[in-house]
């Protein structure tokens, strides 16, 4: 099984994030408390010496908050890390995606993070090797990758000791080419011998990949002599039928322009104002694309959690098809409820899975809900 192949089956259905213990620590899932000593570990220049700079609150909350995202999306991520007896938050360690391609991408990475407190005591190593077990046993990757700075001797250090290979190196996408951490040190290791999908990653595996994007024929070419208006994002795929009607005919009044995002091709109605984007199939490729082109202050239609949570971490307004709107004081109950009714679906407690059909009230409340994101729209704009 190739590495995306296994990133396909954890998103088909993604799991909770368990409780691992090991000999001294407990790795667990981030909790609202963890945010604070979090912040103060990022903030401290010694821990963050081989990354760009240190983090400001702000910055740190956004990381947890993609934690929580990323592993709602994936069934694996990060977890915070503590002490078994004395139950102090120490750091991070665990699973994650890189956001960037190179040429060994698709990848799950192996990352840790530790306060200066837990240093010379083995329990980044520890940790790492508990991760190891979850992600070729329960999780069944074929491969984990490691990767830091060659001044980065503690860390490296401890890829060799839970039984990384360092495979070579690459210049990190995420640092200035000019910059004295741009050159990093790729290590790996892939499943046990026995194992699924054990050694059929070779690295590099393959050339940066690409999201192809197209329009349907039945598209209307864009027209720059059109005034601008306010721009709604739908999430093609998982948008009722219902909705995008009331959707065209705020195109028809002259409303809105709407870009229409899925992973396969969709009738609409002819319109300079409408256009779909057809994305590549693959694991989040129609989320990521819309986190990475919407702007803030427009309006994303979805009913997907995770992906709210990110726009609206960017300024975004999210609007589900019910009409509820997501926000920043909200996004962590949301995040919650999904992460206990996908608990409670695969343990059996819940049957069923989607969301009740579209009634009168749902689409009264959606038609309000676009409405109201409008008319501030109007507001914002400056008087001739």
């Amino acid at each position: 099984m190739s590495v995306q192949a296994a990133l396909d089956r954890l998103a088909a259905r993604p799991a909770p994030l368990p409780v691992r213990r090991t000999e001294r620590l407990v790795l667990r899932p981030f909790r609202e408390s963890d945010r604070e000593p979090f912040a103060a570990l990022n903030a401290d220049p010694e821990v963050m010496e081989h990354m760009l700079h240190p983090l400001e609150r702000a910055e740190s909350d956004v990381v947890l908050d993609r934690f929580r995202v990323d592993a709602a999306r994936r069934g694996f991520g990060m977890l915070a890390v503590e002490e078994k007896e004395t139950r102090a938050f120490v750091g991070a360690v665990g699973l994650g995606v890189p956001r960037w391609d190179t040429e060994f991408m698709p990848a799950v990475e192996i990352g840790w993070r530790l306060a200066r407190s837990a240093w010379g005591r083995g329990y980044a190593t520890e940790a790492a090797r508990d991760v190891l077990a979850w992600a070729f046993g329960p999780l069944a990757l074929p491969r984990v990758v490691s990767f830091t700075t060659p001044v980065n001797v503690r860390s490296w250090r401890v890829m060799e000791r839970i039984g990384m290979a360092r495979v070579g190196e690459f210049g990190h996408p995420g640092v200035p080419a000019d910059h004295s951490l741009h050159t990093h040190l790729l290590y790996a290791m892939d499943a046990p011998a026995g194992t699924a999908g054990a050694g059929d990653l070779p690295v590099p595996a393959a050339p940066a990949r690409s999201v192809p994007v197209k329009a349907p024929e039945n598209a209307a070419p864009p027209r720059l002599d059109l005034p601008v208006r306010p721009r709604v994002w739908l999430d093609g795929d998982g948008c009722p039928r219902v909705i995008k009607e009331i959707v065209w005919r705020a195109v028809e009044r002259g409303a809105i322009e709407v870009t229409i995002v899925a992973n396969r091709p969709l009738t609409v109605p002819r319109s300079a104002y409408i256009r779909t984007v057809v994305v590549k199939h693959g694991l989040d490729v129609a989320d990521d694309w819309l986190v990475a082109n919407a702007s803030p202050g427009e309006l994303v239609v979805t009913s997907d959690v995770p992906l709210a949570a990110e726009l609206v971490a960017k300024g975004v307004v999210v609007v589900s098809p019910r009409g509820e709107r997501f926000t920043p004081s909200n996004m962590g109950e949301k995040l919650s409820l999904r992460d206990f009714f996908t608990e409670a679906r695969a343990s059996g407690l819940v049957e069923g899975g989607g969301p009740a059909g579209f009634d009168e009230r749902a689409k009264r409340e959606f038609a309000a809900a676009l409405d109201q994101w409008l008319n501030t729209q109007k507001r914002a704009q400056p008087r001739p």
